[in-house]
Protein backbone atom coordinates (compact mmCIF):
# COMPACT_ATOMS: atom_id res chain seq x y z
CA UNK A 1 0.00 0.00 0.00
CA UNK A 2 1.61 3.51 -1.01
CA UNK A 3 2.11 5.56 2.07
CA UNK A 4 0.36 8.36 1.01
CA UNK A 5 -2.72 6.83 0.52
CA UNK A 6 -2.58 6.90 4.74
CA UNK A 7 -2.79 10.17 4.92
CA UNK A 8 -5.86 11.42 3.81
CA UNK A 9 -7.44 11.24 7.38
CA UNK A 10 -4.49 13.15 8.90
CA UNK A 11 -4.41 15.85 6.78
CA UNK A 12 -8.02 16.61 6.71
CA UNK A 13 -9.27 16.41 10.48
CA UNK A 14 -8.78 19.72 12.34
CA UNK A 15 -7.82 19.97 15.33
CA UNK A 16 -10.01 19.21 18.09
CA UNK A 17 -12.12 22.23 19.28
CA UNK A 18 -12.39 23.70 15.94
CA UNK A 19 -10.66 26.91 15.02
CA UNK A 20 -7.95 28.78 16.50
CA UNK A 21 -10.03 31.32 19.23
CA UNK A 22 -9.58 34.88 18.39
CA UNK A 23 -7.39 35.88 21.74
CA UNK A 24 -5.23 32.79 20.92
CA UNK A 25 -3.72 33.82 17.32
CA UNK A 26 -3.78 37.11 18.03
CA UNK A 27 -2.34 37.12 21.68
CA UNK A 28 -1.17 40.47 22.98
CA UNK A 29 -2.32 42.14 19.65
CA UNK A 30 -4.96 44.02 19.64
CA UNK A 31 -7.63 43.74 16.79
CA UNK A 32 -7.96 46.98 15.37
CA UNK A 33 -3.85 47.20 15.45
CA UNK A 34 -3.90 43.69 13.63
CA UNK A 35 -6.49 44.95 10.79
CA UNK A 36 -4.14 47.47 9.76
CA UNK A 37 -0.81 45.68 9.84
CA UNK A 38 0.49 44.73 6.36
CA UNK A 39 0.16 40.55 6.31
CA UNK A 40 3.13 40.58 3.70
CA UNK A 41 5.90 38.78 4.61
CA UNK A 42 9.04 41.74 5.08
CA UNK A 43 7.18 44.08 5.56
CA UNK A 44 8.41 45.82 8.86
CA UNK A 45 5.80 46.08 12.32
CA UNK A 46 4.74 49.54 13.00
CA UNK A 47 6.99 50.24 16.00
CA UNK A 48 3.18 50.81 18.27
CA UNK A 49 2.18 47.05 16.94
CA UNK A 50 6.00 45.89 17.73
CA UNK A 51 5.83 42.65 19.58
CA UNK A 52 7.40 39.01 20.45
CA UNK A 53 4.37 37.63 19.39
CA UNK A 54 4.80 36.59 15.60
CA UNK A 55 1.86 34.21 14.95
CA UNK A 56 0.26 36.44 12.44
CA UNK A 57 3.61 36.17 10.38
CA UNK A 58 4.00 32.97 10.92
CA UNK A 59 0.29 31.87 9.43
CA UNK A 60 0.16 34.59 6.79
CA UNK A 61 3.55 32.81 5.36
CA UNK A 62 2.47 29.18 5.84
CA UNK A 63 -0.75 30.63 3.90
CA UNK A 64 1.31 31.90 1.41
CA UNK A 65 3.27 28.67 1.23
CA UNK A 66 0.17 26.25 0.86
CA UNK A 67 -1.33 28.46 -1.81
CA UNK A 68 1.87 28.83 -4.33
CA UNK A 69 1.89 24.27 -3.72
CA UNK A 70 -1.89 24.40 -4.39
CA UNK A 71 -1.31 26.24 -7.55
CA UNK A 72 1.18 24.25 -9.07
CA UNK A 73 -0.27 21.30 -7.84
CA UNK A 74 -3.51 22.18 -9.86
CA UNK A 75 -1.95 23.63 -13.25
CA UNK A 76 -0.05 20.24 -13.31
CA UNK A 77 -3.43 18.23 -13.43
CA UNK A 78 -4.83 20.29 -15.68
CA UNK A 79 -1.95 19.47 -18.53
CA UNK A 80 -3.28 16.77 -20.44
CA UNK A 81 -0.77 14.15 -20.27
CA UNK A 82 2.03 15.42 -17.97
CA UNK A 83 1.54 13.13 -15.01
CA UNK A 84 1.09 9.51 -15.91
CA UNK A 85 -2.50 8.16 -15.39
CA UNK A 86 -0.30 5.65 -12.89
CA UNK A 87 0.14 8.87 -10.63
CA UNK A 88 -2.10 11.02 -11.23
CA UNK A 89 -3.95 9.67 -8.40
CA UNK A 90 -1.44 10.06 -5.98
CA UNK A 91 -1.02 14.06 -6.91
CA UNK A 92 -4.69 14.38 -6.40
CA UNK A 93 -4.72 13.54 -3.01
CA UNK A 94 -1.41 15.18 -2.69
CA UNK A 95 -3.43 18.63 -4.10
CA UNK A 96 -6.48 17.68 -1.67
CA UNK A 97 -4.66 17.85 1.60
CA UNK A 98 -2.76 21.33 0.21
CA UNK A 99 -6.43 22.63 0.08
CA UNK A 100 -7.43 21.80 3.00
CA UNK A 101 -3.99 23.05 4.78
CA UNK A 102 -5.28 26.65 2.92
CA UNK A 103 -8.77 26.22 4.23
CA UNK A 104 -7.63 25.51 7.77
CA UNK A 105 -4.61 28.73 7.98
CA UNK A 106 -6.94 30.63 6.16
CA UNK A 107 -10.05 30.02 8.59
CA UNK A 108 -7.60 30.73 11.56
CA UNK A 109 -6.55 34.19 10.29
CA UNK A 110 -9.83 35.06 9.78
CA UNK A 111 -11.62 33.72 13.00
CA UNK A 112 -8.46 36.08 14.67
CA UNK A 113 -10.10 39.70 12.60
CA UNK A 114 -6.93 39.12 10.32
CA UNK A 115 -7.38 40.42 6.95
CA UNK A 116 -6.67 37.83 4.31
CA UNK A 117 -3.40 38.26 2.50
CA UNK A 118 -4.38 38.94 -1.42
CA UNK A 119 -4.15 35.94 -3.36
CA UNK A 120 -0.71 36.08 -5.39
CA UNK A 121 -0.48 35.81 -9.30
CA UNK A 122 2.18 32.70 -9.40
CA UNK A 123 4.00 32.22 -12.27
CA UNK A 124 5.98 28.91 -11.86
CA UNK A 125 8.73 29.52 -14.69
CA UNK A 126 9.83 31.72 -12.14
CA UNK A 127 9.82 34.94 -14.14
CA UNK A 128 7.80 36.52 -12.20
CA UNK A 129 5.17 37.49 -14.57
CA UNK A 130 7.70 39.88 -16.43
CA UNK A 131 8.26 38.35 -20.25
CA UNK A 132 11.77 40.07 -19.98
CA UNK A 133 13.13 38.12 -16.83
CA UNK A 134 15.02 34.80 -17.51
CA UNK A 135 13.20 31.63 -17.11
CA UNK A 136 14.25 29.80 -13.80
CA UNK A 137 12.19 26.64 -14.15
CA UNK A 138 12.30 25.42 -17.25
CA UNK A 139 9.71 22.69 -18.45
CA UNK A 140 7.79 22.47 -14.74
CA UNK A 141 4.54 22.48 -16.55
CA UNK A 142 5.40 20.47 -19.59
CA UNK A 143 8.13 17.75 -19.10
CA UNK A 144 7.02 15.22 -16.08
CA UNK A 145 10.47 14.83 -14.48
CA UNK A 146 10.89 18.72 -14.48
CA UNK A 147 8.06 18.72 -12.46
CA UNK A 148 9.01 16.09 -10.07
CA UNK A 149 11.90 18.19 -9.50
CA UNK A 150 10.49 21.36 -8.71
CA UNK A 151 7.51 19.08 -6.60
CA UNK A 152 10.32 17.71 -4.72
CA UNK A 153 11.82 20.86 -3.60
CA UNK A 154 8.42 22.44 -2.89
CA UNK A 155 7.60 19.79 -0.84
CA UNK A 156 11.53 19.91 0.98
CA UNK A 157 10.37 23.92 1.71
CA UNK A 158 7.51 22.83 2.99
CA UNK A 159 8.67 20.58 5.42
CA UNK A 160 11.43 22.78 6.86
CA UNK A 161 9.34 25.98 6.92
CA UNK A 162 6.99 24.13 9.39
CA UNK A 163 9.07 22.91 11.63
CA UNK A 164 10.79 26.78 11.82
CA UNK A 165 7.37 28.30 12.13
CA UNK A 166 5.31 25.84 14.54
CA UNK A 167 7.55 27.45 17.44
CA UNK A 168 5.62 30.81 16.53
CA UNK A 169 2.58 29.46 17.28
CA UNK A 170 3.53 27.18 19.97
CA UNK A 171 1.36 28.90 22.62
CA UNK A 172 -1.98 28.41 21.36
CA UNK A 173 -2.43 24.37 21.64
CA UNK A 174 -4.84 23.84 18.47
CA UNK A 175 -3.01 25.68 15.78
CA UNK A 176 0.40 23.84 17.73
CA UNK A 177 -1.25 20.83 16.84
CA UNK A 178 -2.78 21.65 13.60
CA UNK A 179 0.71 22.55 12.78
CA UNK A 180 2.39 19.34 14.00
CA UNK A 181 -0.04 17.60 11.73
CA UNK A 182 0.49 19.46 9.03
CA UNK A 183 4.27 18.91 8.84
CA UNK A 184 4.03 15.53 8.95
CA UNK A 185 2.07 15.37 6.20
CA UNK A 186 4.58 17.35 4.07
CA UNK A 187 7.38 15.66 4.97
CA UNK A 188 5.04 12.12 3.51
CA UNK A 189 4.54 14.52 0.47
CA UNK A 190 8.15 14.71 0.01
CA UNK A 191 9.13 11.09 0.72
CA UNK A 192 6.46 10.52 -2.00
CA UNK A 193 7.76 12.35 -4.34
CA UNK A 194 11.28 11.90 -3.89
CA UNK A 195 10.48 7.96 -4.35
CA UNK A 196 8.64 8.92 -7.74
CA UNK A 197 12.00 10.62 -9.03
CA UNK A 198 14.30 7.59 -7.75
CA UNK A 199 12.00 5.50 -9.82
CA UNK A 200 12.80 7.09 -12.73
CA UNK A 201 16.55 6.95 -12.20
CA UNK A 202 17.14 10.49 -10.34
CA UNK A 203 19.88 10.23 -7.62
CA UNK A 204 18.03 10.69 -4.50
CA UNK A 205 16.87 9.31 -1.30
CA UNK A 206 13.93 9.56 0.20
CA UNK A 207 14.62 11.80 2.49
CA UNK A 208 17.34 15.33 2.69
CA UNK A 209 20.99 13.58 1.99
CA UNK A 210 24.23 15.06 0.69
CA UNK A 211 24.36 11.63 -1.69
CA UNK A 212 21.23 13.43 -3.67
CA UNK A 213 22.21 14.74 -6.75
CA UNK A 214 21.85 18.39 -7.27
CA UNK A 215 19.12 19.81 -9.65
CA UNK A 216 20.41 21.92 -12.05
CA UNK A 217 19.01 25.57 -11.73
CA UNK A 218 20.30 28.89 -13.15
CA UNK A 219 22.01 30.96 -10.32
CA UNK A 220 18.84 32.86 -9.97
CA UNK A 221 17.14 30.21 -8.35
CA UNK A 222 19.52 29.12 -5.85
CA UNK A 223 17.22 31.02 -3.22
CA UNK A 224 14.94 27.66 -3.62
CA UNK A 225 17.76 25.56 -3.37
CA UNK A 226 19.25 26.77 -0.32
CA UNK A 227 15.69 26.96 0.95
CA UNK A 228 14.74 23.53 0.22
CA UNK A 229 17.71 21.44 1.42
CA UNK A 230 20.37 23.71 2.95
CA UNK A 231 21.66 22.94 6.17
CA UNK A 232 20.98 19.36 6.08
CA UNK A 233 24.81 18.38 6.46
CA UNK A 234 24.39 19.79 10.07
CA UNK A 235 25.15 17.39 12.92
CA UNK A 236 24.52 19.68 15.82
CA UNK A 237 20.78 18.98 17.85
CA UNK A 238 19.89 20.88 20.78
CA UNK A 239 17.60 18.80 23.26
CA UNK A 240 17.72 22.44 25.52
CA UNK A 241 19.19 26.03 24.14
CA UNK A 242 22.55 25.51 23.58
CA UNK A 243 22.84 22.24 24.84
CA UNK A 244 23.96 19.65 22.31
CA UNK A 245 22.54 15.60 22.28
CA UNK A 246 25.83 13.67 21.80
CA UNK A 247 24.41 11.07 19.26
CA UNK A 248 27.73 8.92 17.92
CA UNK A 249 28.71 9.22 21.57
CA UNK A 250 24.98 7.93 22.91
CA UNK A 251 24.40 5.73 19.60
CA UNK A 252 27.50 4.14 19.60
CA UNK A 253 27.91 2.78 23.45
CA UNK A 254 23.76 1.53 23.40
CA UNK A 255 23.98 -0.04 20.15
CA UNK A 256 27.77 -1.24 19.55
CA UNK A 257 28.10 0.26 16.75
CA UNK A 258 29.77 3.32 14.23
CA UNK A 259 27.05 5.52 13.44
CA UNK A 260 28.04 7.54 10.39
CA UNK A 261 28.20 11.70 10.40
CA UNK A 262 25.84 10.99 6.90
CA UNK A 263 23.14 8.79 9.06
CA UNK A 264 23.38 11.66 11.97
CA UNK A 265 22.72 14.25 9.74
CA UNK A 266 19.99 12.52 7.61
CA UNK A 267 18.21 11.76 10.77
CA UNK A 268 16.29 15.12 11.29
CA UNK A 269 14.52 17.79 9.32
CA UNK A 270 16.11 21.40 9.48
CA UNK A 271 14.00 24.48 10.19
CA UNK A 272 14.08 27.08 8.33
CA UNK A 273 14.43 31.32 8.30
CA UNK A 274 11.20 33.35 7.42
CA UNK A 275 13.55 35.42 5.39
CA UNK A 276 14.99 32.39 3.38
CA UNK A 277 11.80 30.84 3.35
CA UNK A 278 10.41 34.10 1.70
CA UNK A 279 13.39 34.70 -0.64
CA UNK A 280 12.17 31.27 -2.47
CA UNK A 281 8.61 31.87 -2.39
CA UNK A 282 8.82 35.16 -4.11
CA UNK A 283 10.57 33.49 -7.22
CA UNK A 284 7.31 32.76 -8.42
CA UNK A 285 5.44 35.91 -7.84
Amino acid sequence: MKLISLLDHLAATPPAGGAAPRRALLQQLGRAAVAALPLGLGAALPAAAETKDTSLDAVSQLLLLERLVSAFYTRALAVNGLIPAAQAPDFQRILRHQNQHVALLTQALQDGGAILPPMPAFDFSGQRNVAANPVLFPNVLSVYDDFLALAQQLEDLSVRLYKGQVFNIAYDAKLYKAALRIHAVEAEHSAHVRGLRRSRGATVKNWPSSTDAAIARPAGAQALATAATGGEENLLHERLAGATVPFPTILNVFRLTFVSDESIAEAFDEPISSAAAQAALSLFF
